[in-house]
């Protein structure tokens, strides 16, 4: 499989009325500057600026379509926020460590190496999921589109190194530290999990549409008690359908 940025050859809409040109040398200074409200654009390049642990701000160099460059703005100007845009690609032959960034794990096993793809969620982060999982995900992100509901994730692929992060820190009683499996044991690490934004209840729009549907894509909820949580495993999700559910048998509808 091959890989390219989905924003490649788009156009996108500035929906925000302040949408400033930043300094090319330093993206967090803004210039005079401003895109008008309603211009069409098109993205030459992005770039992801850190400002915590896991949260980065996304930019875009755009031009207008056959005409001027703009320069760099932030992908938040954009109707839709850049929201499901996959932006990098990370390959797993530049990681061989079974402990790295691209390192795949279930039930405290190694899995193998994964390609990685990243990816904005809906809280305009940059979370990644596996290249093998995009397709599906965006095919069923285009028919929930087509249907009026929106689907995007809150949290991807984990990293054994951030699971050890995140593990340390409840294990510690940090502050802001939530529950956390062990490194290796997370269903966030073994290349197929996703937690999809349904609001967190089952009574929403989106996860009543992804309860009907995200089964023909290949997703099942695998989980108990959490709606958000759906794995990518065509078979299992075949199975769901023949039974008129939307879950693993062991998880309650």
């Amino acid at each position: 499989m091959s890989f390219s940025p989905s924003f490649a050859g788009k156009t996108f809409v500035i929906s925000d009325s302040d949408a400033r040109i930043r300094n090319p040398t330093n993206l967090t200074q803004l210039t005079t500057d401003v895109i008008p409200q309603g211009s069409q654009v098109l993205v030459n390049d992005v770039k992801t600026l850190p400002t915590g642990s896991k949260t980065r701000v996304v930019f875009a160099n755009v031009s207008a379509p056959g005409g001027k460059a703009w320069g760099w703005t932030s992908t938040r100007n954009f109707d839709g926020k850049f929201i499901n845009e996959t932006i990098g690609f990370l390959p797993s032959s530049n990681d061989t460590a079974q402990t790295g960034r691209n390192a795949a794990w279930s039930n405290g096993e190694f899995r193998g190496l994964v390609d990685l793809v990243e990816i904005m969620d809906n809280g305009l982060e940059v979370e990644r999921m596996t290249l093998s999982t995009l397709a599906p995900y965006l095919d069923m992100v285009a028919n929930a589109k087509a249907a009026g509901v929106h689907v995007a994730i809150v949290s991807g692929f984990r990293s054994f190194p951030e699971q050890s992060l995140l593990f340390d820190g409840f294990r510690q009683g940090l502050p802001g530290f939530n529950l956390a499996a062990r490194p290796g044991f997370s269903n966030h690490q073994n290349g197929i999990a996703l937690d999809i934004d349904v609001g967190g209840s089952k009574d929403t729009a989106i996860y009543k549409w992804l309860c009907a549907n995200a089964t023909s894509f290949g997703f099942v909820r695998t989980v108990n008690g959490e709606p958000w949580h759906w794995e990518f495993d065509p078979a299992k999700a075949a199975a769901a359908k023949a039974r008129g559910v939307c879950t693993t048998p062991d998880v309650g509808n």
